[in-house]
C-alpha cells in the first residue's frame, strides 16, 4: 500500500455550517449504504467502516458508528474487535482461520491508505468493485452427504447491483456463505491448491437471490458428494475443480415488494407515466366514440349518450394500463436489462481481475517479470480451464461476457478461435440450458456477438425442449416490443428440438451433402406447427458447433409422454402448464434438478476433454434409463484449428464425416 502518514490528522470533522451539514448527511447516507449492502468484512465494507470510525459523531450521527478515533492503530484495533464479535470467535486465531485476508491486510498501513484516498477524493476508485466472492460453508445437518471438497471448492460470485435503486440487496445467509476479502483471496486459493479447472454456472430469468443460493448449495452437495460404491471417477468433482455460482440481479415476478416499493418511491415519475398514458389513450377513444356515433346514425345502436363516451374512454385507458402493468409485473424486460447491463459486465470484470491476480501470483512464484521472455510460455502452461453453464437468460449473459473478453470481437479470421480468456484462463465447454437467445442470431450470415463467443469454445452443448412454455410464450410476449422482428421475438434457441430418430434422418441424406443436410433436421416450434430451425442462408458454421440434447420428454421438464404434432400440441402445453403451476415439474429450469439425467451428466462434461459421441452416448445411457433424451453430436474443432472451406466439402472435394465423429471435416 505504501502510505504510512495521514494527509490530515485524526479525528475528522465536518464543517459546522449549512454546507457541512449537507456534506455530513450525504457522506453518512453513502457510507451507511455501503456498509449495509456490502459483504461484511470484505474490502469495500472495511474501507467504508474505516471512514466512519474516523469521523466525530456530528449532526445526530450515531456515536456507535462514528467514533472519532484519534489514530490509525485504534481504527484497525476496533475493526479487529468487531470481527471477533461478528465471528463469535474465542480468540484471534479463530478469526485468522475464518477471515485470513482481512486479518492479514487490515492493519495500520491499510487504514492510512484508505483515509488518504478518502481525503484525495479517490474513494470511489478505491472501492470500485462490481462483484463479491463468497465461500460455501455447507448445509447444517448434512455433513455425511457433502464430500471432502464440497465446502473448500464451492464459491459464490454476486454482482453488487441491486434489482432496483429503491431496494437493498439480499445478502447470502452467513451460516451458508462466508465472504472473501477480495478477488485476490480466491486467486490465492486457486494458485496454492493447484486448481486445474473452474466451472461457473449462472441462472436465468426470475431467479431472486435467496432461491439461487439454495439451488447452488444443493448442486454443490451433489457434485462433491462422497463417491458411491461402483461409481465412475467422473460422477463427482475432485479436489482440483472449483464450482462457482454466479448471481446477477434478478427478481420474483408479480408478487414482488420491490416492484411496489419502486413505484411508491417515485410517485412523480408514476404520475408522469399515467398522464402520458391518459393522453395517448385519447386517440383510440376518439376513434371508438366516432364509430359508435356513426353506428347510432345508421340505427345499428341506440341511445349512445355521454355516459357511453366516458365509459369508452375509461375502458381504453384502464385496458392499456392493465396490459402495461402486467408486462411490468412479469419483470421480463427488467431482468433482461439487468442481465445485459449489469450481469455480463460484472462477470467480465470478475474474470479480468481473477486472471490479473493469477498472473501476478504465477510470475511471483517463478521469480519472473511480466516482460521477461519466458513469462508468456510459463503463463500458458499454467492456464486454468473455465467451463461455463448458463440457463435461460443466463445464456445471454455468458455470450455477452465472451464478447467482452474476446480479443477480436466480430472477426472470423483464424486468430478469433483462440481460447484464451487472458493470460491464465482458457475457455473449455459452454453448456446452454434453454438459452433465451434469439434463433435469428445463429441464422444470420453476418458476424455477431454469438459468433465471436461460440467459436472460442472447446465444445458447446445445447439442452433444449419444444415444451418449454415459459420460453416460448413469455419470451415472445416480453420481446414483442423490443426485438427488431416478430420472428426474433418468437423463436428462441432454447426451443430447438430434434425429430424422433435424428441419426436415421441424417443418414438418409447423400453422404456428399451430409455435412449440411444433417442440420436441416433441427426443428423449431411456433404454436401448433414446427418448421426447420436452419435456413438455406443460415450461418451453418454456427449450428455445426453445437451438440444438441433434446430434453423435451425428460423427467423434471415434462409430464406427458405424447409425441408432438399439430393435434397434440395444445394438450401437451395444457398438461405441462398444470403440472408446472402446481410445482410438480419445471418446464424451463428442470435441467438442474439433481435427479435429472442432464444434471447427472454435468460432472462428466465438466471433466472430460472434448468427449467423443460414443463417450457422451455411453454416459447418457447410464443416467437416462428411459431413453427420453434425443442426442445429436457435433464435435467442435479445437480453438485455433484451421477451418475447412464448406464449399469444397459440398463439392465432394473433401470427405464428410458422419454425425458423431470426433474429427473435424
Amino acid at each position: 500500500m505504501g502510505a504510512t502518514k495521514l494527509d490530515e490528522a485524526l479525528p475528522y470533522r465536518w464543517a459546522d455550517s449549512p454546507a457541512g451539514r449537507d456534506a455530513c448527511a450525504n457522506d453518512q447516507r453513502w457510507l451507511g449504504g455501503i456498509v449495509a449492502n456490502a459483504a461484511p468484512f470484505s474490502d469495500w465494507w472495511a474501507k467504508a467502516r474505516i471512514v466512519q470510525l474516523a469521523y466525530v459523531p456530528m449532526f445526530g450521527a450515531d456515536p456507535a458508528i462514528y467514533q472519532g478515533k484519534s489514530d490509525a492503530r485504534a481504527i484497525a484495533d476496533t475493526l479487529h474487535q468487531e470481527l471477533q464479535t461478528y465471528a463469535h470467535a474465542f480468540d484471534w486465531a479463530q478469526c485468522q482461520a475464518q477471515y485470513p485476508s482481512f486479518c492479514k491486510l487490515v492493519n495500520e498501513e491499510y487504514v492510512v491508505s484508505t483515509l488518504n484516498r478518502w481525503k484525495r477524493r479517490e474513494f470511489t476508485q478505491a472501492i470500485g468493485r462490481n462483484f463479491e466472492v463468497y465461500r460455501y460453508l455447507g448445509q447444517a445437518g448434512q455433513p455425511e452427504e457433502c464430500g471432502e471438497w464440497c465446502t473448500q471448492n464451492t464459491f459464490l460470485v454476486i454482482s453488487t447491483a441491486s434489482v432496483s435503486l429503491a431496494v437493498e440487496r439480499a445478502l447470502p445467509n452467513p451460516k451458508l456463505f462466508r465472504p472473501l476479502f477480495n478477488i485476490d483471496e480466491l486467486a490465492q486459493v486457486i494458485h496454492d491448491r493447484k486448481i486445474h479447472a473452474i466451472t461457473l454456472r449462472t441462472h436465468g430469468y426470475a431467479n431472486p437471490a435467496g432461491g439461487f443460493y439454495k439451488f447452488l448449495s444443493d448442486e454443490a452437495n451433489y457434485l462433491f458428494a462422497k463417491p458411491k460404491p461402483g461409481a465412475e471417477p467422473t460422477d463427482t468433482l475432485g479436489e482440483d475443480h472449483l464450482y462457482i455460482g454466479y448471481h446477477w440481479p434478478s427478481e420474483q415476478p408479480v408478487f414482488n415488494w420491490g416492484l411496489m416499493r419502486d413505484s411508491l418511491s417515485n410517485l412523480e415519475i408514476l404520475l408522469k407515466f399515467l398522464g402520458s398514458l391518459l393522453l395517448l389513450s385519447f386517440i383510440p377513444s376518439i376513434v371508438l366514440i366516432s364509430m359508435t356515433e356513426l353506428a347510432e346514425k345508421l340505427d345499428i345502436v341506440r341511445d349512445v349518450g355521454p355516459q357511453w363516451h366516458l365509459a369508452i374512454a375509461a375502458g381504453v385507458f384502464f385496458l392499456w394500463l392493465s396490459l402495461l402493468m402486467l408486462l411490468r409485473s412479469v419483470v421480463y424486460q427488467r431482468d433482461r436489462y439487468r442481465a445485459i447491463h449489469y450481469g455480463a459486465p460484472d462477470l467480465g470484470e470478475f474474470f479480468w481481475r481473477l486472471d490479473k491476480s493469477l498472473k501476478r501470483l504465477t510470475l511471483k512464484e517463478a521469480g519472473l517479470l511480466e516482460h521477461d521472455k519466458d513469462a508468456a510460455a510459463l503463463l500458458k502452461r499454467h492456464r486454468k480451464l473455465v467451463n461455463l453453464i448458463g440457463h435461460s437468460m443466463g445464456g445471454l449473459v455468458l455470450v455477452n461476457v465472451l464478447r467482452v473478453l474476446s480479443d477480436r470481437f466480430g472477426k472470423d479470421d483464424l486468430e478469433s478461435n483462440e481460447d484464451g480468456l487472458g493470460d491464465c484462463l482458457k475457455l473449455g465447454k459452454l453448456i446452454l440450458a434453454s438459452p433465451d437467445i434469439p434463433l435469428e442470431l445463429l441464422r444470420e450470415g453476418r458476424s455477431n456477438y454469438v459468433r465471436s463467443a461460440i467459436r472460442r469454445c472447446e465444445q458447446i452443448y445445447l439442452m433444449s425442449s419444444d415444451r418449454d412454455i415459459v420460453l416460448r410464450y413469455l419470451s415472445t410476449l416480453g420481446n414483442w416490443f423490443t426485438e427488431p422482428s416478430v420472428e426474433m421475438s418468437g423463436l428462441r434457441l432454447g426451443n430447438v428440438f430434434l425429430p424422433p430418430n435424428p441419426e436415421q434422418e441424417v443418414h438418409r441424406a447423400p453422404r456428399r451433402k451430409r455435412r449440411r443436410e444433417q442440420l436441416k433436421i433441427l426443428l423449431i416450434r411456433g404454436a401448433l406447427w414446427s418448421r426447420s430451425a436452419v435456413r438455406p442462408t443460415s450461418a451453418y458454421d454456427l449450428f455445426e458447433n453445437f451438440s444438441y440434447l433434446d430434453c423435451s420428454k425428460m423427467i423434471g421438464v415434462n409430464a406427458i409422454a405424447l409425441d408432438l404434432n399439430p393435434f397434440t400440441a395444445v394438450l401437451i402445453d395444457l398438461v405441462n402448464t398444470v403440472f408446472y403451476l402446481t410445482g410438480r415439474i419445471d418446464v424451463h429450469g428442470g435441467y438442474f434438478f439433481t435427479y435429472t439425467p442432464t444434471f447427472k451428466l454435468l460432472p462428466f462434461l465438466m471433466q472430460v476433454k472434448a468427449p467423443s459421441e460414443e463417450d457422451v452416448r455411453a454416459e447418457l445411457k447410464r443416467w437416462d434409463l428411459d431413453n427420453t433424451i434425443r442426442f445429436l453430436y457435433r464435435a467442435t474443432p479445437i480453438p485455433g484449428s484451421v477451418d475447412i472451406d464448406t464449399s469444397a466439402a459440398e463439392a465432394g472435394e473433401l470427405n464428410d464425416i458422419a454425425i458423431g465423429s470426433t474429427e473435424a471435416p
